[in-house]
């Protein structure tokens, strides 16, 4: 373990179908250097602008998170962000040629394949971490009953509960990990998207979900339940998603979070607003470059694989584009 920041060995390209625009979107992520962050490049667009991938560039969340400004934007980042978490990823530029990233299987699986077939570069920049030392929550003021939270917490750790009263097939779930790399390569990252087939057509109607189908997402009936031929990849499937979107959201900030995420029945709009309400408020959080005792004590949270050879699941076989 070591605490060093970590960029790409190599670039590493792919094609994929946006999931809102239809469109066969391409992608080429490549190595930065320290301090440069996650930065998203629309090479489709005159002068080829560059987006910082940080919790203030979020403008809309509708559906997905989106980042930039109405005249240069990219869309539904949250996947590609929850794996660069899983490899501790500090920098990159990822150059695409449309509005939204391609939505591949639904999960962030196959962008962990990408990311290990680039190879993973240790830079010589230490990390910083922000350590979360009083309660910061945020509610939705239209329904109390969403809400999140981050309380402090010795260990990292993340809680959530997704309520779909509704949908049989769904309903209430709720799960609590360890907020590490380790245990979202492992019992996360493969979790995907899902919808309902009574929204479909709405969705149409607004122009959205052009380029969604069974192949990239879980789609499920109120009475007929779940319609993917091979079913779900894990019972919790559902709520795992949300926690990886939640992951996604909250590595904007850009650094290892050490404190316990309480969701219920949260999305991206919340996610955002707690990064917002952490990175304000500076009397309830700290953020340091920690001293070599406190990293040890601190290994869980900042340890990172360097390859999917060091996490205990299967991603192989995944259509990545």
């Amino acid at each position: 373990m070591n605490n060093f920041q970590r960029t790409l060995k190599r670039s590493v390209s792919f094609s994929g179908v946006g999931v809102h625009s239809g469109n066969l979107i391409s992608v080429e992520i490549r190595p930065a250097a320290a301090n440069t962050g996650i930065v998203f490049q629309r090479t489709d667009l005159p002068n080829k602008p560059y987006i910082k991938a940080n919790a203030e560039a979020v403008f809309d969340t509708s559906l997905a998170t989106r980042i930039g400004s109405p005249q240069a934007y990219i869309s539904t980042i949250e996947h590609l962000m929850a794996a660069f978490f899983g490899f501790g990823i500090d920098n990159a530029i990822v150059a695409v040629n449309n509005s939204e990233m391609p939505i591949l299987d639904g999960s962030s699986a196959p962008f962990l394949v990408l990311l290990n077939e680039a190879g993973i570069e240790e830079l010589k920049e230490f990390r910083k971490i922000l350590i979360v030392e009083k309660t910061i929550e945020v509610v939705d003021e239209k329904n109390p009953t969403r809400f999140i939270r981050i309380e402090p917490s010795k260990k990292p750790l993340i809680s959530y509960v997704i309520d779909f009263g509704g949908v049989a097939a769904i309903g209430r779930q709720s799960v609590t990990m360890d907020y590490t790399a380790k245990a979202f390569c492992e019992s996360f990252s493969f979790a995907r998207t899902f919808g309902l087939k009574e929204e479909i057509e709405f969705l149409f109607s607004r122009g959205l979900a052009k380029g969604g189908s069974m192949e990239n997402a879980i789609l499920v009936s109120r009475t007929e339940g779940v319609l993917n031929a091979h079913g779900l990849r894990h019972e919790l499937e559902f709520v795992q998603h949300k926690v990886l979107d939640c992951i996604g959201d909250l590595h904007l900030m850009g650094m290892p979070l050490l404190g316990h995420v309480i969701a219920h029945k949260a999305g991206h709009d919340l996610h955002n607003k707690l990064a917002r309400a952490i990175l304000e408020n500076v009397s309830a959080r700290t953020i340091r470059v920690p001293s070599v005792r406190e990293a040890n004590r601190l290994k869980s949270l900042l340890t990172f694989p360097k390859s999917l050879e060091e996490v205990q699941v299967s991603l192989s076989g995944l259509a990545v584009g």
